[in-house]
Order: C-alpha cells, then structure tokens, then sequence
C-alpha cells in the first residue's frame, strides 16, 4: 500500500528533508548562513501566487517518487551564489554562473534524493534545466502536491519547491 503522500504530516516530513538538504549544500559548498522561512503546501490546482522571482533551476524525479524540484531566486542572488560556489565573480547568468547555479539545484535535489530513496524505492534524477525571466509559468500535473520551503540569506530570499506524486 503506497503512503498518502497528500496528508500534512508527510508535508511536514517533506520539508524538513528539503531544510537538511538545503543547510547541508550552503554550509558545505558556500559558507552561507540560511535561515527557514515559512512553508506552503498546496495541489498544483490549488491558487497561488509565488513571489517575485527570476531565476529556476528544475531537477525532475521519477522511480519512487515522480515530481521534482525547483530552486527559485531572484538574479542577484543566483549570481552570487553561482559565484561563492565557483570561487568567481559574475555578471551574467548564462554560461558558468547558469552552470553553477544548476548544480546547487542539483545537489538539494540528490541531497533529498537520497533521504526520498531511503523510504521508498530508489528515486532517480534528471540533469538541471534552468529557466530565466519574470514573465514565465510552469505546469507540472493537476494531481502533484507541491511544498515550497522559504530561505533567507543576507543577501535576499529564495525557496525550494518540491512536487511529487507517488505514482500509481
């Protein structure tokens, strides 16, 4: 019998696995206090409007758990943490920065990959993709629960989303 993946406990659950992912890439790869701010849950359906932001990096999940992850930012602080993980300095976001910025993505996702995988069964990852600009949406399935875990660094905010669906 597969978990009700929808119930808030399991939300709840799902949020502090994305905070421990989350604190263990900052602290390790960027030397970055972060503190949690709140979390929504909602079904993808469900209305709602996140804040401003303009720069996503998607990871999708398939195997135990189909959905993925989106580390959302605005450009300032994409480009500085793409810069504290690369050791540089940058201005632009496509190339390396867009690279770098992927790759934090990726590693909260493969961090929470590996705590998803431990519970269910194993959980596999697609490469990052990174969408830029203000004026964009993006649809995943009706029946995808989502939370989104708020972050803030001395430097400005940015969440962590996490959409699943436990398949069937």
């Amino acid at each position: 019998m597969k978990e009700d993946l929808s119930s808030v406990t399991i939300k709840k659950e799902f949020a502090e696995l994305i905070k421990e992912s989350v604190r263990d890439v900052f602290l390790t790869f960027l030397s970055i206090e972060i503190t949690p701010g709140p979390l929504v849950m909602k079904r993808e359906d469900d209305s709602y409007r996140p804040p401003e932001t303009e720069v996503t990096v998607i990871i999708n999940f398939s195997g135990g758990i189909h959905g993925g992850v989106h580390l959302a930012s605005p450009l300032h602080l994409a480009l500085q943490l793409a810069g504290n993980f690369a050791g540089e300095e940058y201005d632009t976001l496509f190339g390396e920065a867009g690279d770098g910025f992927g790759e934090l993505g990726n590693m909260i996702a493969g961090g929470l990959q590996t705590k998803l995988s431990n519970r269910f069964s194993a959980v596999q990852l697609t490469p990052p993709t990174l969408i830029a600009g203000k004026e964009y949406r993006m649809q995943y399935k009706s029946n995808f629960d989502s939370i989104k875990q708020y972050f803030k660094t001395s430097s400005g905010p940015f969440y962590v989303e996490f959409f699943f669906w436990a398949g069937g």
